[in-house]
């Protein structure tokens, strides 16, 4: 495996992945959400359409936007769902849009992050406080035990459609806020049976997907997993990816953040820009996890690079093996490929941000940028060029009203879907 810290690789240079899973270089497109699926939440051709664009933009792996693992808890009203009830031919045709490029399906499971107009009872660890964000999302019940047993064997049975239908691998996202994320955490994992307590009880139902993925699929195939850099606890991460390469993972990504704290899209709570001495905030958890794994499995680092330098500088410190860009690739799908080159030394800004008292910029900031970012993806995938004048109010209510709309509108069609699904259990009502 090409993945010794010490080599000083360059942004050109392939990576090995522990499966054999051969990345032509060190750039990879990270997830971001794309809303793009159909009423089934199934691929769709637009889907299609911008996976092909991003693939054909040199970047050496690809990350889809998170593909939800139980249809009645979806981050948004249009996630692509991998269950029982997915078309297989939709996967196969989605996979083979860009079959060219190394492609792995982000699996999630948004827990207490999805709003009330999709899910009205979302779920969570141990219950606790709704999303704080504008009484837009219900108060989460805690799973039982057989529940997640059932998340568990979601998680293992959706990877094993996607890499059926012809993608490389799949990752599991424990990061942003998500489900896995708040297992992980010990401000949501109040548990007192063996899922909660210790690191080791809050990382089991993580580890046991990972084990489960490595015993069913191909050992040609992929898995990677999303971890968030936690103010505080960059030590526990380190000791969980370690975990994770033991238990025969092939990737971590570092990343950050959640709706309430929204660090993947450079604010914080308040809305306001994060200060960072590095360009991506996230430097310091991914030197340490780095150094945890100790060369076991390559590091990507997401989020905040603006330059050429400094994603080179995270290559050549050691600090990660490769670089995840998402907002700057939904803007411009070939910049990987002019980076490459040489070609380009900037990548394009953020989201312009909503002004205003701090209330408003918490209310209406993440929704903003990551509005306006959809809505750059929305245009790749109708075969048309990004929309950079488009103003970030706009987007913001774009954001929000499209989401409200199309989850009152499908969730009982989703629902009926997910109570046909007997031999799926994360699926029952």
């Amino acid at each position: 495996m090409t993945n010794d810290p010490g080599a000083h690789p360059n942004l050109a240079d392939p990576l090995q992945l522990p499966c054999g899973l051969m990345l032509p270089n060190r750039l990879g497109r990270a997830a971001m959400t794309e809303g793009l699926a159909d009423r089934d939440n199934d691929p769709s051709p637009a889907l299609d359409r911008l996976l092909a664009t991003t693939a054909a933009g040199g970047a050496g792996l690809l990350l889809t936007g998170n593909a939800m693992v139980d249809r009645r808890h979806l981050e948004r009203a249009r996630n692509v769902v991998v269950d029982a009830a997915t078309d297989g031919a939709a996967l196969a045709r989605w996979a083979a849009s860009c079959a060219e490029t190394p492609t792995l399906v982000q699996l999630s499971h948004p827990g207490r992050q999805t709003n009330r107009f999709v899910q009205s009872t979302p779920v969570t660890p141990s219950g606790g406080p709704a999303v704080a964000l504008a009484g837009m999302f219900a108060r989460p019940r805690a799973l039982t035990s057989d529940e997640v047993g059932d998340v568990r064997d979601a998680f293992v049975f959706a990877a094993q459609r996607v890499v059926d239908a012809g993608f490389a691998g799949v990752q599991v996202h424990a990061a942003h806020g998500y489900l896995l994320s708040t297992f992980l955490d010990p401000r949501h994992n109040h548990r007192d049976d063996s899922y909660g307590g210790s690191l080791a009880g809050r990382a089991r139902l993580l580890l046991e997907i990972v084990e489960r993925l490595r015993a069913v699929l191909p050992s040609s195939a992929a898995v990677a997993v999303k971890l968030d850099a936690r103010d505080g606890a960059t030590d526990e991460v380190a000791r969980v990816a370690r975990w994770f390469a033991d238990a025969g993972g092939d990737l971590v990504e570092i990343s950050g953040g959640s709706y309430e704290a929204p660090a993947m899209l450079g604010l914080t709570a308040a809305g306001t820009p994060l200060a960072t001495s590095q360009e991506s905030p996230f430097w310091a958890a991914a030197a340490e996890v780095s150094a945890a794994v100790a060369g076991a499995v390559p590091v990507m680092l997401t989020g905040g690079f603006r330059t050429r330098a400094g994603i080179e500088r995270a290559l050549r410190s050691g600090v990660a093996s490769l670089v995840g860009l998402g907002r700057p690739l939904a803007v411009d799908p070939g910049l990987a490929a002019r980076l490459l080159a040489g070609e380009a030394e900037e990548l394009p800004r953020p989201a312009p941000r909503v002004g205003g008292p701090a209330p408003l910029q918490r209310l209406l900031g993440a929704a903003a940028n990551s509005g306006w970012h959809r809505l750059q993806l929305q245009r790749h995938g109708a075969g048309q060029p990004p929309r950079l004048e488009l103003s970030a109010y706009v987007a913001a209510a774009d954001y929000i009203a499209v989401d409200v709309a199309q989850g009152l509108l499908g969730r009982r069609r989703r629902m009926r879907r997910a109570a046909a699904l007997p031999g799926v259990p994360a699926a029952r009502d």
